[in-house]
């Protein structure tokens, strides 16, 4: 098993939000026994949410940059730069009861795939979405998340397989995140956990189907 430095990555920052200007950091990481291709083609195609993510088993793409629609429906799920999506998130994933959905607005504001051929790491950025209805000014709430997605040998020698390291983290800043920080950090911290174990299972499950 390959042992992650820094797992929650408390030392990284997001593009436009400096470690030491955080309230609040939150982040998780996971090596997963499958190509980066794959883990990409999970995390950024939303259609396959409600099969593996109990975070946000459900996301609504709101504008696609190639594309003059405005219907949700006839709209690409893939998350690509430009992508205003509506992530639809459930704070208590394993609560057996109904609970009403927290609706997340969101822009994605970087968007670069994986090479494996070059060992290109893979890199989305989703930020609050400033033009979404009642959004609120940076200086109440900002904040950015990070994925990275690393080809990396999982084992030695002839006994070593393509894998990938997943990392991915969210910094917080502005008057409310005390707030947030308080009421739902513990949370917050367990659903990033739970979203990249969310993720190696079904990437991991789909691989070994295939095989």
């Amino acid at each position: 098993m390959k042992i992650l430095e820094n797992p929650t990555n408390s030392t990284r920052p997001t593009p436009g939000i400096a470690v030491a200007d955080a309230v609040f950091q939150v982040g998780s990481s996971t090596v997963i026994a499958a190509p980066s291709t794959r883990v990409w083609e999970a995390l950024t195609d939303t259609s396959t949410w409600p099969e593996w993510n109990t975070f946000v088993p459900r996301a609504t793409i709101r504008e696609q940059p190639d594309s003059q629609g405005s219907d949700p429906a006839t709209l690409s799920p893939l998350l690509r730069k430009g992508t205003r999506v509506t992530f639809h998130v459930r704070m208590d994933p394993t609560a057996t009861k109904p609970q009403a959905a927290n609706d997340v607005f969101l822009l994605v504001a970087e968007y670069s795939a994986p090479n494996p051929e070059t060992k290109t790491p893979g890199r989305i950025v989703w930020v609050v979405d400033r033009e979404a209805p009642g959004a609120m000014s940076p200086s109440l709430l900002n904040a950015e998340r990070v994925h990275e997605i690393t080809d990396v040998d999982i084992g030695e020698g002839e006994n070593a397989v393509k894998g990938t390291e997943v990392r991915n983290w969210e910094l917080q800043n502005g008057w409310l995140v005390y707030a947030v920080k308080w009421m739902y950090g513990a949370k917050l911290k367990h659903n990033f956990e739970l979203w990249v174990s969310d993720l190696k299972k079904f990437v991991e499950g789909k691989e070994s189907s295939s095989n």
